[in-house]
């Protein structure tokens, strides 16, 4: 007796085709990639930052603290005098590098910018009365135009 073959209308094959696994595996093969090229695009764009960030607050200390020399020398002038309008004091005010002073009834304000790149600044207005200072600003401000410069906002008239 040999073998006898289904060869009727009910008969399906033993499995699923070759063809349909092949598929299957490039479509993984191919998400797979995609992702990966993803990531590492993601991890190059994150080292980047980073790198920019640690530049930045490498930058801004080393700004903040020639701005706190400058304060220190401001200082060391005018503890030498109690009349904050003696023209002496203001001839040695002249010399400190960027320094402005407004000369108070009450007091001496001086106001100065040290730059911590090409487009920010530290500006700083320090108060000096009765043998002391308060620092009344010490704060990150834009290199170019001025501080206060309006925004050119329609108002609707």
């Amino acid at each position: 007796m040999g073998v006898k073959e289904n060869t009727g209308k009910n008969s399906r094959p033993a499995g699923i085709g070759t063809g349909y696994l092949s598929l299957m595996m490039i479509f993984v093969t191919l998400c797979l990639t995609a992702l990966a090229a993803l990531s590492l695009s993601a991890a190059e764009n994150e080292k980047s930052f980073s790198v920019k960030s640690a530049d930045y607050t490498a930058e801004y200390y080393a700004a903040d603290l020639e701005a706190k020399r400058t304060l220190a020398e401001i200082d060391s002038v005018v503890s030498g005098y109690s009349d904050y309008r003696d023209f002496m004091l203001l001839a040695e005010l002249d010399e400190v590098n960027g320094a402005e002073y407004e000369t108070l009834p009450d007091g001496l304000t001086v106001r100065w910018k040290t730059p911590i790149n090409d487009r920010q600044d530290i500006s700083c207005d320090v108060k000096f009365s009765g043998g002391g200072f308060e620092i009344l600003v010490w704060r990150t401000v834009s290199s170019g135009g001025t501080e206060d410069a309006p925004l050119g906002i329609w108002l609707g008239e």
